[in-house]
């Protein structure tokens, strides 16, 4: 019973830092890595909730001045799901977006490059996340349950260079942790994503998530004079949210 009770709810007081995904290991099973990055297209579209975030964050400043040209930076792009929907999303509203989709791991650029072969607005770049300043500036800067990854110290680092080159805002949105969280992909992912790692990832990525009030703590101790905002999301979410120039278009006279 004991074993059975771990295994659907460990002890969630405390982040996981130590413990790293199989698709992070340099030895990953690529047939197997590259199933997983397939998968993360369902899994998002279901359980990340970045369209819903995109929309109200990033979408709804670009809608201020819909004439001019906007540039987004995706950060740990993947296989480019989130960046092709915002592509498109961006076509639908009649608004310009290039999108800069950023990973680390050239082993899943061949999903990528496959998925975005006929959008030209996405241009796909490997480089490190934690050195966005040789890229240059964007109006938006994005993550998908990427912070996650990271450990407290490399998180700050981050967050600094994002805020350095978000010319009108970021959005961080990532993984809630909970027991309820860690029930709800045992039993889902469980059933969805077969012959990869999504399952023993996923389950890890929770434990690696974090508490709302966590994040809190940390933004006030780490960025005291900044404001950025931990938002809570459906379902099991929770993002970081910094709106640098929400009313920069009105007041350049865009």
């Amino acid at each position: 019973m004991k074993q059975l009770l771990d295994f659907s709810f460990p002890d969630m007081r405390q982040r996981n830092t130590t413990d790293r995904e199989k698709m992070d290991r340099a030895d990953a099973d690529l047939p197997r890595l590259l199933r997983t990055i397939r998968q993360f297209k369902l899994i998002n579209f279901l359980f990340s909730g970045s369209r819903r975030l995109l929309r109200e964050h990033f979408f709804a400043i670009m809608e201020q001045d819909p004439s001019r040209s906007y540039t987004l930076l995706d950060v740990g792009a993947g296989g480019c799901d989130i960046a092709l929907w915002a592509a498109r999303e961006a076509r639908k509203r009649g608004l310009k977006l290039e999108i800069t989709a950023l990973d680390n791991d050239p082993r899943i650029f061949p999903v990528a490059y496959r998925a975005v072969r006929d959008v030209p607005e996405v241009r796909i770049v490997e480089g490190n996340a934690l050195e966005l300043s040789r890229l240059g500036p964007f109006d938006f800067v994005f993550s998908n349950h990427f912070l996650h990854h990271l450990d407290w110290e490399q998180i700050e680092l981050f967050l600094e260079r994002a805020i350095a080159q978000a010319r009108l805002a970021f959005l961080m949105n990532d993984l809630k942790r909970s027991n309820w969280a860690f029930l709800g992909c045992t039993l889902f992912i469980g059933l969805l994503a077969r012959r990869s790692f999504a399952f023993y990832d996923g389950r890890l990525s929770i434990r690696r998530g974090f508490l709302p009030e966590e994040l809190r703590d940390f933004v006030a101790r780490k960025f005291p004079n900044s404001r950025i905002q931990v938002r809570e999301a459906f379902p099991a979410r929770v993002a970081l949210v910094l709106a640098t120039g929400q009313n920069l278009l009105r007041a350049s006279g865009h």
